[in-house]
């Protein structure tokens, strides 16, 4: 049978791995303790997206899942790294892939493998190929939010068709845009304060045309939602990924009112913060212990312990202790979780 982009698999064992972001050493490490337990060894392995950006070895990366996916040992959904590149939107860690962001990138992630001429176009072959969820009897899989509108509206289309549908929806909103000239008025400020968008320490005003026009997508595109989750208009811009931002994530799974677990990437969790009112995300978390089910009916779970954070480390101190960012799975339907430096823990 072909599946759409809300994939549907029978109840079965599974191994739920976050955001990987290039960080290909993590990732070895992870299997290489999944598969020589016995519990874990033959259990389907789900990737939960961004499995590219900012890390050292995206390609790898993407060629180790495709291997695996091939042999029938995993699946993988797209996050909103994997869509940005399809859209060939070239955002902060992508010049890996894109010529545009070389330069730009290299202070802060090189060295980074770069995608040879003849590798790209299979790469976005293999990414386009990719589901944008996973649905169990008893269990949701999204990168970001699991937007049920969202969901709903996608479900029947055919997996290999995420082109297509970025395209339709990228002109749904570029034909909303063009009421009170957003669309124009969002170029135009892109282009005038695009040296200060990315600097940290010049930042530029409040450009309420970027904002509006960034809420007007996430608003429109049911894409957006479920791989960049669920947004809203920030009273202050702020710097992060490196660039200034104009809205700013929520903690949907408060409202989610569905009581059925799901399990998400992306919101940059940290296993043990060395100081969490650094983390600009750790305010989605406050209050939440570091492996503990989050949500309106604890029905949530964000496998991402930030790894992708990794870079950092080693622009810092030329090396990453693997402590603070983590790479994790989560073992299905144990609830375990298992770390790349082979930590095994209990959520709760």
């Amino acid at each position: 049978m072909n599946q759409t982009l809300v994939h549907t698999l029978p109840e079965q064992p599974l191994a739920i791995i976050g955001d990987i972001h290039g960080e290909l050493q993590a990732l070895d490490a992870l299997l290489e303790k999944l598969k020589h337990d016995p519990a874990t060894s033959n259990r389907l392995l789900i990737f939960i997206g961004d499995l590219c950006d900012r890390g050292p070895d995206s390609v790898g990366v993407i060629a180790r899942v495709r291997d695996l996916i091939d042999q029938g040992r995993a699946l993988a959904i797209l996050g909103n790294h994997e869509i940005n590149l399809l859209a060939n939107d070239a955002k902060d860690g992508s010049g890996w892939f894109f010529d545009s962001r070389e330069h730009s990138d290299a202070p802060y992630y090189a060295p980074f493998t770069r995608a040879t001429a003849i590798q790209r176009p299979d790469i976005r072959d293999f990414l386009s190929s990719l589901p944008l969820a996973i649905r169990l009897p008893d269990l949701r899989i999204v990168h970001a939010a699991w937007d049920s509108a969202g969901i709903e509206s996608v479900a029947a289309v055919p997996c290999g068709h995420i082109l297509e549908l970025i395209h339709d929806w990228d002109l749904k909103v570029q034909h909303e845009a063009r009421r009170n000239d957003l669309g124009a008025r969002y170029l135009a400020e892109r282009e005038r304060w695009a040296s200060q968008l990315e600097d940290p320490n010049d930042p530029p005003p409040y450009l309420d045309a970027v904002a509006d026009f960034e809420s007007l997508q996430q608003r429109l595109n049911p894409v957006k939602r479920m791989t960049s989750g669920i947004e809203a208009r920030s009273p202050q811009p702020f710097y992060s990924g490196h660039r200034w931002r104009y809205s700013d994530r929520i903690a949907w799974w408060d409202q989610d009112p569905d009581p059925s677990p799901v399990i998400i990437g992306h919101y940059w969790r940290l296993f043990n913060p060395a100081n969490p009112n650094t983390w600009r995300y750790s305010r989605l978390f406050r209050g939440i212990g570091p492996t503990a089910w989050h949500g309106l009916h604890r029905q949530a779970y964000c496998i991402d312990y930030s790894v992708g954070a990794r870079w950092s480390e080693r622009t810092a101190h030329g090396s990453s202790d693997g402590i603070r960012f983590r790479l994790a799975a989560m073992l299905w339907p144990e609830r375990q979780l298992v770390f790349d430096n082979g930590d095994q823990i209990p959520t709760s």
